[in-house]
Order: structure tokens, then C-alpha cells, then sequence
């Protein structure tokens, strides 16, 4: 997939949202958050590579409340990125002069229980791994937790590797403004009547048609107070969905239903 115009990541660069940008070839052009990298695709036409779910931390609320939020906005590919982050430094600081530890918050969850071990609990939390490195590239008494390639682009050194407590993968999304209805899988998210058995309605849909559900999470939608909107991915695309009468049968059981699109695979990664 390609858009000479912008490819947008969360910067700063060196982010794992850039590497997982450079899947695609053209301009890749820094946000400073994901709510903005919706905003530039809805409203300048560009490509966005969001996180949306990370395999110790789980799902990125950000990208899901943007996805309800953005009726424009579709999800055209998924990047599955295996993240193995590095503990790094300024040249000249060593384990023992560290006093803080900057990173993103899902980052820092993800090696919490690694580093706490070694006596190193003062984290900060800041908008990206990559603004982590940035950070500890100018203060000598701190580090932070990050990946080889943000270590590399800050000039910092790794001192320890490997601190992640278990397989860390992270899913990201291609984002556009072009709709595809073919692909390996679906995104829809919905809102239902406030009754019993509402939900299960849904999901009674998709085990008559036997079709299999990947994901679902629930998210308040911020406009009623404790009313909730469904993110659900289901295998296999809208086009098939469609002939099967199964999009028209969730349209009767929801309050409102909104398509995202479906999806292809971009790449993979070993579950090693």
C-alpha cells in the first residue's frame, strides 16, 4: 500500500508504530497521537498505522474509541509486530546511575515485573516509546524503555535486552478513507437496547451462520453516561456477511451498526 502523500505514525520517530509504518512505501510523516492520525486520514484523504491490541496490555482504547468515532475512516490491513523492547542509555551512564525510566504506559506494564526485580521501579510514563528515547538521549541519569531501532535513532546504547515479561505482540491497523469489503477479516462496532439477553441476540448470529468471533471488547461511548458500544471482529468479509443476509439480520438487533471495513493480512510474525 503506498501514499506519496502520508503514511502517519505516532511519532516521535522511532516508534514502533514507525516500524510498523515502513511496511509501506512513501512519505511517513510523524503525529503526536493517535487521535490526530484519525483526524489527518478523515480529513487529508492519507494512510495511518494505529496500534489496536497488544498481547500483555490488550486493547488500545484510543484507536477503538477513534474507529466508533470516525464514520469516514476504514481499517484496510492489520500488522502483527512482535515487540522486544531493550533498556537503553546514553553512552557513558551505566545500570547503577540510572534514577528514572521513561516510556510509553502499555510499555512500561509490559516490563514492570522484569526491572522491578532489579530495583528499578521510578517509571515515567510519556506519549511513545521513541519520546522515551528522546528523552533519555538528553538527561545522563535516566533511560528508557524502548525498542533497538528508537535506541539506534537516539544514539543510545542498550544495557539490558529481552525485558519483556512474555510474548509481546502488537496489532496495528492500516487506516484509510477507502472502504474494502474483501479480506480475512471484519471490524464492526455496535451499540444495543439497554434489555436483557440484547447481547446475546448479536452473538446468536454469528454461531447460526457459524462464523467465528476473533475479538470483541465493550468501550462507554462518552455521550450517555454508562452506555457502551461493542468493537467485534468476526473472520471473514463483508461481501460474504452480505450475501449470507447476516449484516441485514445484525441491523435488527442493533441500535446502531457501524462497518469498518475488512481487512488483509500485511505481514506476520513467529510466535517464537
Amino acid at each position: 500500500m503506498v501514499d506519496p502523500n502520508g503514511i502517519y505514525f505516532l511519532g516521535p520517530k522511532g516508534s514502533f508504530s514507525h516500524e510498523a509504518s515502513l511496511n509501506m512505501s512513501g512519505l511517513h510523516v510523524e503525529a503526536k497521537s493517535i487521535s490526530e492520525i484519525f483526524e489527518k486520514v478523515a480529513n487529508e484523504g492519507s494512510i495511518g498505522v494505529v496500534p489496536v491490541e497488544n498481547t500483555l496490555e490488550g486493547p488500545v482504547n484510543e484507536t477503538l474509541d477513534n474507529l466508533y468515532k470516525w464514520n469516514g475512516v476504514f481499517v484496510n490491513y492489520r500488522i502483527d509486530m512482535r515487540i522486544k523492547l531493550v533498556l537503553a542509555v546514553r553512552n557513558g551512564t551505566r545500570l547503577s546511575d540510572v534514577k528514572k525510566i521513561y516510556s510509553h504506559s502499555h510499555a512500561i506494564h509490559e516490563a514492570r515485573n522484569t526491572l522491578s526485580k532489579m530495583g528499578l521501579t521510578n517509571f515515567i510514563p510519556v506519549e511513545s516509546t521513541s519520546k522515551a528515547a528522546q528523552l533519555a538521549s538528553e538527561e545522563r541519569d535516566s533511560a528508557a524503555i524502548c525498542s533497538e531501532f528508537a535506541a539506534n535513532i537516539y544514539g543510545l546504547k542498550s544495557v539490558l535486552s529481552g525485558i519483556e515479561d512474555g510474548v509481546n505482540i502488537t496489532r496495528f491497523l492500516v487506516i484509510s478513507k477507502n472502504y474494502t469489503s474483501i479480506g480475512d477479516r471484519t471490524i464492526v462496532l455496535f451499540t444495543i437496547p439497554d434489555v436483557p439477553g440484547a447481547l446475546y441476540k448479536v452473538l446468536e448470529k454469528f454461531y447460526i451462520y457459524n462464523i467465528n468471533l476473533s475479538m470483541i471488547y465493550s468501550r462507554p461511548t462518552k455521550i450517555v453516561p454508562w452506555n457502551y458500544y461493542f468493537y467485534l471482529e468476526f473472520e471473514g468479509d463483508v461481501d460474504t456477511a452480505e450475501k449470507l443476509g447476516l449484516v441485514r439480520e445484525l441491523k435488527e438487533v442493533t441500535n446502531e451498526l457501524k462497518i469498518r471495513g475488512s481487512y488483509k493480512m500485511l505481514n506476520s510474525v513467529k510466535h517464537d
